[in-house]
C-alpha cells in the first residue's frame, strides 16, 4: 500500500488530521478483521470484538467532526478509483501524465502559431510596407502570450 504524507501547513491542517485519522481507522478495521476471523465465541473474544467496534465508531465520529473537511471537494474520478479498490495515488500520477502530454502538445501548437505569425508578418510587411507598423505592434503584443 502506497501512503501519501501531507506536509502540515495552515491551508491543509484539516487534511493532515483526516489523513492520520483515516490511517488509524484502516488499522482498526484490519484489527477488527483479525478479531472476527479468530473469534472463538467465548465471552472474552466477544468482549474484545465489541470493544474494537466501539473504538471504530468513535474513530468514525471523530472523523466527521474535523472542521472544514466537508468543504473539501473530492473529484468523482478519485471516489470511483477508491470504490474500485484502486489506489488514488495512481489517479494522481495518471492525471499528471495526461496534463504533461497535453501541455507539451499545446506548447508545440503555440510555437507553431508564433512561427506562422512571424512569417506572415514578414511577408505582409514586404508586400504592404505601410502595414509594417501595425504588424510590428501585433508581434509585440502577442510575443509573451
Amino acid at each position: 500500500m502506497v501512503t501519501t504524507t501531507l506536509i502540515p501547513n495552515e491551508n491543509n491542517q484539516d487534511l493532515v488530521e483526516a489523513s492520520e485519522q483515516i490511517s488509524n481507522l484502516i488499522e482498526s478495521f484490519i484489527e477488527l478483521g483479525v478479531l472476527v476471523h479468530d473469534n472463538q465465541g467465548t465471552p472474552q473474544s466477544n468482549k474484545a470484538l465489541t470493544t474494537k467496534l466501539q473504538i471504530i465508531m468513535k474513530q468514525l465520529n471523530n472523523l466527521t467532526e474535523i472542521p472544514n473537511l466537508d468543504k473539501r471537494l473530492i473529484p468523482l474520478d478519485v471516489i470511483a478509483y477508491i470504490e474500485d479498490g484502486r489506489n488514488p495515488d495512481i489517479y494522481t500520477r495518471e492525471f499528471i501524465e495526461v496534463n504533461a502530454k497535453s501541455n507539451a502538445r499545446l506548447k508545440g501548437k503555440m510555437k507553431g502559431f508564433e512561427k506562422l505569425r512571424d512569417v506572415l508578418g514578414e511577408k505582409l510587411s514586404k508586400e504592404f510596407p505601410r502595414l509594417e507598423i501595425a504588424v510590428e505592434d501585433i508581434k509585440r503584443r502577442t510575443e509573451n502570450i
